[in-house]
């Protein structure tokens, strides 16, 4: 494990750490929270891996571990020098506190540490102190665009890590339910942070993302949990949100969601006439601003228990595609079919709709074909979903549309069609769609499965003997071996004598293995892998390592 790799770690507050890290890719961040009862609560790194949780998690939890144990484990040391408390208790307090004062000069985290500590306690009538802190700390911020790449694997985010720690503080507070110093740090981090930004060229970007939206959520959780003043905050937020900063570092809509959470809170309907007020500078009612107003609209009527002026602001914008359908349900709901299929077809017509949502479309539309037994429709949205990859469900909504009679030509025209679409599209270069996109595309191909779900073990074994592999046996074979196990045991051995001859490390071996006692499960297979062994046994004398595997299984 590659614990040398981690540069710097800290524990920021409270059971809330911080790591660097040198990967491959740069140095990445890595933060960890911790609950009072030591489980991880949350985490995350900047490295750019596909893994959850990446490795590098696994590494500074490992780390934090050690450094907590060294801590607890550090009372040896402690005996042998002077404890700290020993050498405070001849200290003066002026003493102390001009030594204070004096480190401060050189230790800006000893600096920082104490204004988390303390800043709490120092007030200033109509004045934010953390405001001040969080100014004079973005004052210090070197920022240089060509020491950053905000396209490289690890995103290239500018480390702020002050802020990090005033927005744990603010967490901590909220926790503690000190929820009025919490809010003050967090109106400071949104307005100072806004300043900088602005003031910065170019520095948006590089700014980690969730600094726009977290003081927003740490003062939602302080509303929803505490009894606090919301027409203050409510009218906090209407002053701060009309300045031009926000709309710039994109916080406008973080401050409409939490007037929203204050409006349920304190029942204010004068949120309901804001949103209004802002609808009527969208030009397109169609709009996804658009869509974002009215929804806080409607969450508004709703978290107020007024269901019906929600129900009817949706049923009034059904230009928007989201109210459109919520509307089409809602009429399949009430068995008013002719409705629901109206208002589908309708969004459906339109030139510009959003292709991506066709597929619940037509699955509503295939529903009400279903409920209305319209054969000819429910064959052809069916085969719309399983035309060009196989589905399970919808190849038994398609097949159950025919008689049986029907159903034997049915079935030969959709294989046939998975047979043309495979020949057309083998040997395209630049086919990327389906199960013709992979480059195993035999391993998952629709003519196996629709042989599979009609249980024709006949057509399937011979299919599959058309163009053998060990790994598509490996993956069907179950599928016709009861029903034809020499014939299966007698494909299996052809392959293997094959691939034993091919194939000499130490993983082939394992993989034959495996195979070995897959063919032992089929009826008779005991046999012809005694038979096997006995005869890779004298034709592989030098191969001692794969004649112990393979005798191992007799």
């Amino acid at each position: 494990m590659r614990y040398n790799d981690i540069i710097d770690l800290q524990e920021t507050s409270p059971n809330h750490w911080r790591a660097k890290y040198q990967g491959n890719y740069g140095v990445y961040t890595i933060k960890i929270a911790f609950d009072s009862g030591g489980k991880t609560s949350s985490f995350s790194c900047s490295c750019p891996s596909d893994y959850y949780p990446c490795k590098h998690i696994g590494f500074v939890k490992t780390a934090i571990a050690g450094q907590i144990d060294k801590m607890k484990n550090s009372t040896d040391t402690e005996e042998k020098s002077p404890m700290i408390e020993d050498l405070l208790n001849d200290v003066t307090p002026q003493e102390l506190r001009d030594f204070v004062v004096r480190q401060t000069k050189y230790n800006p985290d000893l600096t920082n540490a104490i204004k988390l500590e303390f800043a709490h306690k120092k007030t200033v009538s109509h004045t934010n102190i953390y405001s001040d802190i969080l100014r004079e700390e973005f004052a210090n911020v070197c920022f240089d665009e060509s020491d950053y790449d905000v396209y490289s694997a690890t995103g290239d985010n500018l480390d702020l890590n002050f802020f990090e720690e005033w927005l744990e503080r603010a967490e901590s507070h909220v926790e503690q339910k000190n929820y009025h110093e919490a809010i003050l740090i967090c109106k400071a981090c949104i307005e100072e942070l806004a300043d900088w930004i602005v003031a910065e060229d170019e520095v948006l970007d590089y700014v980690d993302e969730s600094y726009r939206f977290r003081p927003f959520q740490i003062m939602k959780k302080a509303v929803e949990n505490f009894d606090i003043d919301v027409k203050e905050l409510y009218a906090y937020c209407i002053s701060e949100m009309e300045k031009d900063k926000y709309s710039e570092v994109y916080m406008f809509n973080e401050f409409n969601n939490l007037l929203l959470t204050l409006a349920i809170k304190g029942n204010m309907n004068e949120f309901t006439v804001l949103q209004e007020q802002l609808l009527e500078k969208i030009n397109d009612k169609a709009s996804f601003d658009a869509e974002r107003i009215l929804k806080r609209e409607i969450s508004f009527y709703q978290g107020t228990h007024q269901p019906e002026k929600a129900d009817a602001l949706i049923e009034n914008n059904i230009q928007i595609a989201n109210f459109c359908y919520q509307m089409a349900e809602k009429r399949f709901n009430e068995q008013n079919f002719a409705e629901a299929r109206r208002l589908i077809n309708e969004f459906l017509s339109k030139k510009n709709n959003n292709n991506s949502f066709h597929q619940q479309w037509k699955e509503l539309l295939l529903k009400i074909a279903q409920k209305e037994n319209d054969i000819p429709v429910i064959r052809s949205i069916a085969f719309g979903f399983i035309e060009s990859s196989f589905n399970r469900e919808y190849f038994s909504i398609y097949k159950s549309a025919f008689t049986p009679d029907e159903w034997k030509d049915a079935l030969e025209n959709i294989l046939q069609h998975y047979e043309n679409n495979k020949n057309k599209n083998k040997n395209n270069k630049n086919r990327w769609y389906g199960w013709y996109g992979s480059a195993n595309y035999d391993l998952t191909d629709p003519v196996v499965d629709v042989l599979i779900a009609e249980k024709s073990a006949e057509r399937l074994i011979l299919y599959i003997e058309k163009d053998l592999s060990l790994e598509k046996l490996e993956k069907y074979h179950k599928e016709f071996a009861e029903s034809y196990p020499e014939k299966t045991l007698e494909m299996f051995k052809k392959l293997m004598d094959k691939y034993v001859a091919d194939h000499t490390k130490r993983s082939h071996y394992d993989y034959a293995v495996k195979l070995l006692k897959q063919m032992r499960r089929i009826k008779g297979g005991d046999k012809i892998v005694a038979e096997m062994i006995a005869r890779y046994t004298a034709q592989y004398k030098t191969r001692k390592v794969m004649l112990e595997m393979f005798n191992a299984l007799l």
